[in-house]
Parts: structure tokens; sequence; C-alpha cells
């Protein structure tokens, strides 16, 4: 009963209130929100250019930030993903992707969360992140763009794509992402769209 009261008075400081998570971490179930509070933790211990203490999760007054909500969620989750903790690490990215933020950051979240896919060779998720991606590609390309010196680095859910479609046999959709890639001035590498190209024409 002592415990319950002191929750329910106690000061609501710390990143989780300068942020504006504590109802979004309130409504967590105890298990979460003993995951969220883990890797935060390990983080500031593991991450020296982590500006935070442990103590700064819930408590104490943080002025400034240089996260977002997305931004921040998505570092807990790639703490988690450090340590191994794929399950924790794969919710947490998709509890930030449900956060307000920018084309960009969701560019960058997708990419870790198809990286993860890819290491568990979870063909369907793969697919599924890297669509997603493309069909945010318009939102966040001028600013990739500005990040790369001018010019779009080779971007991997383009790559995965390209690579699942022509892997299921569907050529025809893999030349036409092709065809957006070049309109685009989208890297990807010549031997696949000839290999493509060959398979198009033998089926």
């Amino acid at each position: 009963m002592i415990g319950r009261v002191f929750r329910i008075f106690r000061e609501k400081g710390g990143i989780l209130k300068a942020l504006d998570l504590w109802d979004w971490y309130e409504n967590l179930d105890p298990k979460k929100q003993k995951v969220v509070k883990y890797y935060f933790s390990l983080k500031s211990i593991k991450n020296l250019r982590f500006p935070y203490k442990a103590k700064h999760f819930d408590s104490g007054h943080i002025e400034q930030t240089p996260y977002t909500k997305r931004t921040f969620l998505g570092s807990i989750a790639q703490m988690a993903l450090l340590e191994g903790d794929i399950k924790s690490a794969e919710w947490l990215y998709l509890e930030a992707l449900k956060m307000e933020g920018t084309p960009i950051e969701a560019h960058m979240i997708l990419n870790d969360l198809l990286l993860l896919a890819q290491k568990e060779k979870d063909f369907e998720k793969m697919e599924t992140y890297a669509r997603w991606d493309v069909e945010l590609f318009e939102d966040y390309k001028e600013t990739l763009k500005d990040k790369n010196g001018g010019s779009l680095p080779h971007i991997n859910s383009f790559d995965v794509l390209l690579y699942l479609l022509e892997r299921k046999g569907r050529y025809e959709e893999a030349l036409k992402l092709i065809s957006f890639m070049e309109k685009e001035s989208v890297p990807y590498y010549q031997e696949a769209k000839e290999r493509i190209v060959q398979k198009a024409l033998s089926s």
C-alpha cells in the first residue's frame, strides 16, 4: 500500500518528463517497463557518449535533450539489439515508429529493423520493412542527399527488396524497381540488373 501511494505521488521527472513519455511508460505492462528502464540504465553505463546517468530515467530536472521521442526509443532499442535481445529491440523500434518524428528518423529506424530481420533470416519481415522504407523514400530522400554530400548512398531497403523480388521470381516487378532507382539516382549493383534481365527473358 505504501509503495503504491509513493508511485502515485512521486515526482515525475527525468528524461520521461523531458520527452513527455510518462503516460506512454505508465501504460506499459510492468515487464515492458522493466525492459525500457534496464536498457536505459545499461546504455548509461556502456555508452560514454550517452549524456545521462541511470537516475535520469525518471527523476531530476532535464531542461533540454538532443533526443526526440522517436530517437530516444530508437537509441534504447539499439542497446537491446547490441545485447542480443532481438525481441525487445524490435518492440522498441516499432514503438519508436508510433511516435511523432521526421521521415529521416523513420528511415533510420526501418533500416535497423531491416538489419534485424536480415540477422534473423526472416524473409517476411525483411520484405515488410523494406517496402515500408521504400514507400517513405519520397519523404526522406532530400534529407538523405544532404547528409550524403548531395547524392544518395546505397539504400539497404532497395537492395533487399530487389533481392527478394528476384528470389521470388517476380522479375517484372524487380525491373520496375530498378527503373525507379535509375530515375531517382538510387545506386544499385549493375550485375543484379543484368542477371534479372536474363532471367526475365528466359522465363
